[in-house]
């Protein structure tokens, strides 16, 4: 405290993790493969608020965030496997510490797959600073505010990659290589993203029973530059990708929009002693940067040598070697945005009534709805200017919408007599044409496909309902010793199923990255034919109908079966806590308690398997908590602490003082 109107704050951070996951990750090597993840991730935070007058605050913070990952891939002798050392693997002047290299063969349904090396070492810098002041004036609760943000991420990649493919077992075990890849990587790619905000917002109390809310924001991203002289590349043109050409370096990915304003209001009225009715509405911007950092591993960044046909391992010293920088074309990997990107937007409107039933009962009814424009949308392509661009394509561009509407009912009993409750229905429905801001499109080149449908996350009912009370002690005495001081807590969740989009598991363009589950190609629907078959045997007693699906015809045409069209499973579970207060002084107390999660054993199942060339498509081989993510650097929650797992019990004592 420098005064009685200043305080002074600082917290420094350090949080530093890794992990060493066998035959797993995003790879899905063999088990003689490990694979290392590290993560530091350091932040300083200051501020500093001051009071101006008993009816002004400013609130000044300051930020400085440093986060680092890195990834590489080692063997090991798992089972009795013999890692062979970096020379015979790499090339002269190559190893596993700045190179990687791969076997691949996607031959069987688990395909073929070693890998060794690095993968990357990346960070991000940021800093952050913030600046509020707050400001009482009669019925008005007034609030400016600015916010600067400035990303500098860098792109510490490998700097060689060699890749052996294989076309079959045969041919791995004859040691005839289908097709062999020598690429170069640059060591150090950086970018520095600016990203500016100012608001204004007063809460006004019109009257004793009514309050409006209202405000305005303003946002301006800037386009990506360079501090270390890597610039991101673009194109001249994307509406017409087959005479694209590559632009001069130093072209603008984009021009970003200076008047991106987002205007809020909110209203709350009460209508009568116990009746509130609330409505409210905006306009919110993302900063619209999804992706965008994969120019830092295209080209120039990326050159990649013409692919080696009817080799053998290893490559000739001199046809292995990496290929030089150059920022003339071909580009072997290049990603773009729309030079006409702007932010992506939703707007967001709701309305709800809340009517009070007793002094310890509420009944809340909302409508919510949203709609997003503009939204990020990821196509790729491959090789579609051979003159230019002989590898794949990526094309960012906000071509992507969304529909969001729901209706939610919720029941709240306040504390009163040891119980306490909070009871929730949501009818909702979500429609997009892309649920992610990396989604793979991947429409052939001159064709168009309706992507339209229920979005990824579509959930169209759902009730969750929790229950707290404090079991009353039966008499006095010795009962109220033994029985005394127990209390019980309840979860119960249910919800409808998500959907599942069928996909023929094929790439229908040629040279395309994408197979098996990545496949975007739907198939068409033979009609009459049911959707879904019920065997007892089947997990969850229902598979989709392999035999009510086709390939298209053409090849490379997108099938009649709509997105998401189909759906897999939904998810019940009851969850339930016993618990007990030893209290041995007014400030020291024992509590014990038993969790027990999925109490019923409830079978939950995953989402089937969804591309048709799966031996096991349509059928569910996972279970709901497995499915949802295995933790670490897979993504996701470790299954332990997911829903829809089998019955598990947790006990454990807590002294509170």
């Amino acid at each position: 405290m420098l005064s009685r109107r200043v305080t002074l704050f600082g917290r420094y951070s350090d949080a530093p993790s890794s992990i060493v996951q066998r035959g797993g990750g995003r790879f899905q090597t063999a088990y003689s493969n490990l694979n290392h993840t590290k993560a530091r991730t350091q932040t300083v935070t200051a501020g500093a608020n001051e009071t101006i007058t008993p009816h002004a605050i400013n609130e000044l913070r300051f930020n400085y965030s440093l986060s680092r990952g890195q990834s590489f891939l080692t063997l090991d002798n798992f089972a009795g496997a013999v890692a062979p050392p970096d020379s015979v693997l790499f090339p002269p002047g190559q190893s596993s510490s700045n190179g990687f290299l791969g076997f691949f063969g996607d031959f069987n349904p688990f395909g073929l797959k070693y890998f060794v090396g690095k993968i990357a070492d990346n960070r991000q810098h940021q800093i952050n600073v913030t600046d509020n002041l707050s400001w009482i004036a009669g019925s008005h609760r007034i609030k400016f505010g600015a916010d600067y943000r400035r990303l500098n991420p860098e792109e510490g990649s490998l700097t060689y990659q060699l890749e052996y493919i294989f076309g079959s077992p045969a041919s791995f075990f004859a040691n005839s290589v289908a097709e062999a890849i020598v690429a170069s990587r640059s060591p150090n790619v950086q970018m520095v993203i600016s990203n500016w905000s100012l608001f204004a917002q007063d809460t006004w109390s019109l009257a004793r029973n009514l309050t409006v809310t209202y405000g305005l924001r303003w946002d301006y991203n800037t386009v990506p530059s360079s501090p270390n002289g890597t610039p991101p590349f673009t194109v001249n043109e994307v509406s017409n990708l087959s005479t694209a050409t590559i632009a001069p370096a130093g072209t603008p990915l984009w021009h970003p929009q200076k008047d991106d304003f987002a205007p809020r209001l909110g209203l709350a009225w009460q209508a009568r002693p116990k009746l509130v009715l609330r409505a409210g509405a905006g306009i919110f911007y993302d900063l619209g940067y999804s992706d965008i950092t994969n120019a830092m591993i295209s080209f120039p960044y990326i050159q990649e040598a013409p692919p080696i046909l009817g080799t053998s391992f290893p490559l000739d010293p001199n046809v292995a070697k990496p290929p030089v920088f150059t920022t003339n074309p071909p580009a072997a990997v290049m990603s773009v945005i729309d030079p006409n990107h702007v932010l992506p937007r939703t707007y967001e409107w709701n309305a709800a009534i809340e009517q009070s039933i007793t002094n310890a009962d509420v009944l809340t009814l909302t409508y919510v709805g949203a709609g997003g424009r503009k939204l990020m949308r990821k196509d790729v392509y491959i090789a579609p200017q051979p003159n230019y661009f002989t590898g794949e394509f990526d094309l960012l561009s906000n071509h992507g919408t969304s529909n969001y509407d729901a209706l939610q009912a919720q029941y709240r009993h306040r504390l009163w007599r040891g119980l306490q409750a909070l009871l929730s229905y949501t009818w909702g429905h979500s429609i997009d044409d892309v649920s992610s801001d990396v989604n793979y499109q991947n429409v052939p080149l001159g064709q168009s496909s309706s992507e339209r449908g229920p979005s990824d996350y579509d959930i169209r009912n759902t009730f969750s309902g929790a229950v707290s009370y404090d079991i009353p002690a039966p008499g006095g005495g010795v009962l109220k010793q033994v029985f005394g001081s127990w209390s019980t807590d309840s979860i119960i969740y249910a919800r409808s199923a998500p959907p599942v989009n069928v996909v023929t598991g094929q790439n229908p363009y040629a040279g395309s990255v994408l197979s098996g589950q990545d496949s975007v190609q739907r198939p068409d629907v033979f009609a009459n034919v049911p959707f879904y078959l019920y065997p007892s045997s089947a997990p969850g007693g229902k598979v989709i109908n392999p035999a009510a699906f086709t390939t298209p015809v053409p090849a490379t045409a997108q099938g009649d079966l709509g997105r998401n069209a189909l759906r897999g499973f939904g998810a019940t579970q009851w969850d339930i806590t016993l618990r007990r207060q030893f209290r041995f002084t007014e400030r020291l107390s024992l509590q014990a308690r038993g969790d027990f999660f999925n109490i019923l054993n409830h079978p939950n199942f995953g989402s089937p398997i969804n591309y048709l060339s799966s031996p096991q498509f349509g059928q569910a081989t996972q279970m709901l908590n497995n499915s949802l993510g295995s933790g670490g650097q897979s993504g996701g929650l470790n299954p332990l602490y997911q829903i829809g797992g089998p019955r598990s019990i947790q006990l454990a004592l807590k002294l509170q003082f």
